[in-house]
């Protein structure tokens, strides 16, 4: 039978199994400069190979690689001759193989059911090749050890000639799940949060052990004796303030113990204030309709505003100048009755609470906006991390995101003497905001600040108050 090409045209004569078809990067695009660098290089398949591709054709994973191979060796199948398939160098030849008929008799450890043996069977009697160029190209073990045996010399495929591995269904899933999440997501706005606390971490914060029973009573006099009554006997005054007999009489009685019995608890607060700095961004392209944030504080409350109980003592009443002495408004009694589409508005808080709810009609793209808060740590909480949770979502989202952001603290335990001294009023130890307390009532900022009695309700500031900003600061630590 006449020979369908020149072998000795080739430095180099391989067959193929499957899987170097199916597994292996395009035949056109292999490395073959590793193999033989000068060439060139025939390629040859043989029957059951072909047969072992063709059934791939519709095979969900390997389908385009089978068909990308039926298009790469058709010219030689249509021509019975060697067809170019790169131009190298090396050059690159493919070709069908023809072999003669296979006596499976003879082969004892052959089983002509089994693909690995009929492939190498069929290139031992391969046409047109003498058997010492012929050289088996896979990279599989099995054909190779079963070439061995018989004398059909083999050459190991890189691993990487293989090409990239086609993803797996669960993999094509997720995929397909991230493409969506990317097609939701640009579907709706982009709101990032940011939080920042103001103090380094861990802060200490204290467990204050209460004023005993029997010195109370001296803490009661010496505040009482450094807060006289203050007796308006002008004759220019008409309205006097007859209430202040009973008012002073309430101070003297009722809030001065109730601050001696207190105190403990109002320096607690005063050490675990803690400032902190919310950021929120939308960095999307859509409006946010309706938004709504929420803070939610774990171990501890939320404000805006600087909590200031009387540490060194209440002050005493003042008697009322004027008929209309004792009524005042703030700008903080005044809500507007009508709130822009674009401005935040507090729906809940800030108010010492554990919660803070802000909503926003149109929170624009590209808009940023700042919140500086205040939380106060409860030192008898379990033991850290004080932890705010920030949740925002809008009409327009789906789903809340929430992030949370902690804050590291250690809980000690202190006697009042060891924080500040009452009866020559100073700090021993600086609280944390002491800095920036000092700063705003030097500034005169007093909506930076609540002023709480010692029952715990918000009272009036009045300004010729000593806020003790500067007592003590000299030997705090």
């Amino acid at each position: 039978m006449e020979s369908l090409f020149d072998h000795t045209k080739y430095s180099t004569v391989v067959f193929i199994d499957s899987m170097v078809a199916l597994e292996g990067k395009p035949l056109d695009q292999m490395p073959w400069n590793e193999l033989d660098p000068t060439g060139p290089i025939l390629v040859l398949v043989v029957s059951q190979v072909n047969s072992e591709i063709d059934k791939r054709k519709r095979d969900g994973r390997l389908a385009k690689r089978a068909r990308a191979f039926n298009r790469l060796i058709a010219p030689a199948a249509e021509t019975a001759a060697p067809h170019r398939i790169s131009a190298g160098p090396p050059a690159v030849d493919i070709a069908i193989a023809r072999h003669r008929h296979i006596e499976w008799d003879q082969y004892d450890d052959l089983d002509p059911d089994g693909g690995d043996d009929r492939v190498v069977a069929q290139i031992l009697h391969a046409r047109d090749v003498p058997d010492e160029r012929k050289l088996l190209l896979t990279n599989d073990t099995n054909p190779i050890a079963i070439g061995t045996r018989h004398g059909l010399k083999s050459w190991r495929m890189p691993d990487h000639w293989l090409a990239d591995p086609e993803p797996s269904p669960g993999d094509k899933e997720v995929a397909r799940l991230k493409a969506r999440v990317r097609e939701l997501e640009e579907a709706q706005p982009k709101v990032e949060i940011s939080l920042q606390y103001g103090v380094d971490q861990p802060q200490t914060v204290f467990r204050v052990d209460p004023v005993p029973a029997e010195a109370r009573n001296a803490i009661t006099t010496h505040i009482i004796r450094q807060n006289p009554r203050q007796d308006d006997d002008s004759p220019f005054n008409l309205h006097p303030d007859y209430s202040y007999d009973d008012r002073y009489r309430d101070y003297r009685t009722k809030i001065v113990p109730a601050y001696s019995a207190s105190i403990h608890r109002f320096l607690e607060v005063h050490y675990a204030q803690v400032p902190f700095t919310l950021c929120v961004k939308n960095v999307g392209v859509l409006q946010a309709e309706s938004l709504v944030l929420t803070l939610t504080s774990s171990g501890g409350s939320l404000h805006n505003r600087f909590t200031y109980y009387p540490i060194f003592g209440p002050a005493a009443p003042k008697p009322r100048p004027g008929i209309l002495g004792h009524f005042r408004l703030s700008a903080d009694d005044i809500q507007a009755a009508m709130v822009g589409r674009h401005e935040m508005f507090f729906a809940v808080g800030p108010d010492r609470g554990s919660t803070i709810e802000i909503h926003c009609a149109d929170f624009r793209h590209g808009r940023k906006w700042e919140f500086e808060g205040i939380a106060t740590i409860d030192p008898h909480g379990d033991e850290g991390p004080f932890v705010i949770d920030v949740g925002v979502t809008a009409s327009n989202m789906r789903g809340i995101q929430t992030q949370a952001f902690e804050f590291a603290f250690e809980s000690q335990s202190a006697k009042i003497v060891d924080l500040v001294d009452v009866l020559e009023p100073g700090y021993k130890i600086a609280f944390p905001m002491m800095e920036r307390f000092k700063a705003e009532v030097t500034a005169k900022n007093w909506s930076w600040i609540e002023a709480v009695d010692v029952y715990g309700q918000e009272q009036d500031l009045d300004e010729d108050d000593d806020f003790d900003e500067d007592e003590g600061d000299e030997n705090a630590d």
